[in-house]
């Protein structure tokens, strides 16, 4: 709860017999405060995702090298194939959870190869074609901004990918005073018209997505396309 007077912030959970507060946790600003512990999130999900990565990761690989060298030795059997199958799976459900939690290219590079990596397997992956151009000002967030944008934007790759019925998408980012505009401009198709929706619980959708990640959906029209606010 915040002391204005003082300009301090009160842990309440715990008091004495007479009912004063005991803990002082944090002296600052309401906004700075909540922010602080933002930060603090991302970083125990970085530590988190590192391990992921580079320690339970790498252990599972090791046991299915160990498990393969017996196979090579002994004889394999349908049990120990199945096993083998199973620990392959489990590494790239590890790997990929760590990336979720920590992205070693955004972390260790900015936004901008982040968003490139994810914009180019799009591309060879699903042949689906992202067109987007990133404010050179975005390298400036700190990092937990930087980490709920490409969150968002990601998150938002997906849901143009499965609910617009097209190859192909155009989208800007721009920082604008204290937050991010991010705008996913009109499609037309060749006989000029507007393309719509797959399915009509789309907007819906959005919405949930923006609802996740703090954001705000500004416009939602065919004729002025998406446009959401991300505030910092």
């Amino acid at each position: 709860m915040g002391n204005e007077d003082e300009n301090l912030y009160i842990d309440q959970s715990q008091r004495n017999e007479g009912g004063h507060d005991l803990n002082q946790i944090w002296g600052g600003n309401q906004e700075e405060f909540y922010k602080s512990i933002i930060r603090s999130q991302q970083e125990d999900f970085g530590r988190i995702g590192r391990y992921f990565r580079d320690e339970l990761a790498q252990e599972v690989y090791g046991m299915r090298i160990s498990l393969q060298n017996f196979t090579n030795r002994h004889g394999d059997f349908e049990e120990l194939r199945c096993l083998r199958d199973s620990l392959t799976s489990l590494v790239i459900e590890l790997r990929n959870k760590a990336t979720l939690l920590y992205n070693p290219i955004l972390n260790d590079l900015g936004i901008f190869h982040a968003i490139d990596e994810v914009v180019a397997s799009y591309k060879q992956k699903l042949s689906f074609t992202i067109d987007i151009i990133l404010d050179p000002n975005l390298k400036e967030l700190q990092r937990h901004i930087q980490v709920r944008l490409f969150k968002l934007l990601t998150a938002l790759f997906e849901y143009l990918k499965e609910e617009m019925p097209i190859q192909a998408i155009s989208i800007s980012v721009q920082l604008i005073d204290f937050a991010i505009f991010i705008k996913v401009l009109p499609y037309f198709k060749e006989d000029n018209s507007l393309q719509t929706p797959k399915r009509v619980d789309s907007p819906l959708r959005l919405i949930k997505i923006t609802e996740l990640y703090s954001a705000q959906i500004v416009s939602d029209t065919l004729e002025e396309g998406i446009i959401l606010k991300l505030t910092i």
